[in-house]
């Protein structure tokens, strides 16, 4: 029922969009469009899986061949495309402790660090962007303010060292009943998480950096969309307003950020982009999820193959 609500989000903001700047014209914008730049932005998709991929065996440290990660990156994102609340992403640590022997908390832990980290690496740039571009712009720096807190508290989750931690373990002290027992079970599992995590250092901080170059890369490929429809915006800029309109279509109002994130972006990118070229630039973001979701179709079996099968193809 929850999928079809968002459905339905979806579908009615994109009727609202569309309707509002003439179907016609956005049509139009993918008709004159720069064919090369155009060809560039929808192919940057194909390097930022396969980082994707080789981040997700760098990080889980385990005997995994390359290709068996790439098939579960792209398959967690046809999965993605079907499931409620990102489901498809905890699915790949179920075949972590299925098929390749992790504890079931630390396989789960680890794909929700994975996540975590992609999120500090948006946020990271974002943080940065905004504080470049903010300005005399009270809203944009509410938004700063707002991304680099939560860049801050996932910074204390996934901190080398365990005294980085205290303060939220001080905070949910004060948290009322289950909800602090709840987190505090969480909190003590999660220390012992990252205390693994950060036991090989090097391996960590290489996992790290690697996470926030490929941000750079999917903060970079919305400025090719960008560049595809004739706009001339800042790289800073967009890498700022990129980073909201990502947040925007991670609200848990529409299927796969679609409508949400395509009104951030005619908003934010107004400056550079007529209505009609924001939503076709909309489109292209949308690409970034529907492309990789439709290559992932035929290893969706992967989930449930015998265990073994996937380590020898």
């Amino acid at each position: 029922m929850r999928k079809l609500l968002s459905v339905a989000v979806s579908l009615i903001i994109l009727a609202v969009i569309w309707a509002s700047v003439d179907a016609g014209r956005v049509i139009d914008v993918f008709r004159h469009s720069d064919r090369f730049w155009l060809a560039m932005s929808l192919l940057a998709a194909v390097p930022l899986t396969l980082a994707t991929a080789l981040r997700f065996a760098m990080l889980s440290r385990s005997p995994i061949p390359f290709g068996a990660c790439l098939r579960l990156i792209l398959s967690a994102s046809t999965l993605n495309a079907v499931l409620p609340s990102k489901m498809g992403d905890i699915a790949k640590g179920w075949v972590l402790a299925q098929k390749y022997g992790f504890p079931a908390e630390r396989a789960v832990s680890l794909v929700v660090f994975e996540k975590m980290m992609d999120m500090a690496a948006l946020l990271l740039w974002g943080t940065f962007a905004l504080i470049w571009t903010a300005g005399s712009d009270w809203l944009l720096w509410l938004f700063t303010l707002a991304v680099a807190g939560l860049f801050l508290l996932l910074a204390l989750l996934m901190a080398p060292f365990s005294t980085a931690r205290r303060p939220l373990l001080w905070a949910i002290g004060f948290m009322p009943g289950k909800i602090g027992t709840r987190l505090d079970g969480f909190m003590q599992e999660w220390s012992v998480m990252a205390d693994w995590i950060w036991s090989r250092p090097m391996r960590a901080w290489s996992t790290v950096l690697f996470s926030i170059a490929i941000w750079a890369g999917h903060l970079g490929q919305f400025w090719l969309f960008t560049k595809a429809v004739h706009a001339d915006v800042p790289l800073l800029d967009n890498l700022a307003f990129a980073t909201l309109s990502i947040l925007a279509g991670l609200l848990p109002l529409t299927m796969a950020g679609i409508g949400s994130r395509d009104a951030a972006i005619i908003h934010f990118y107004a400056q550079w982009l007529s209505p009609a070229a924001g939503a076709a630039v909309g489109v292209l973001a949308t690409s970034r999820y529907l492309l990789p979701a439709i290559a992932g179709a035929p290893f969706v079996r992967d989930y449930w193959a015998r265990q073994g099968s996937l380590a020898t193809k």
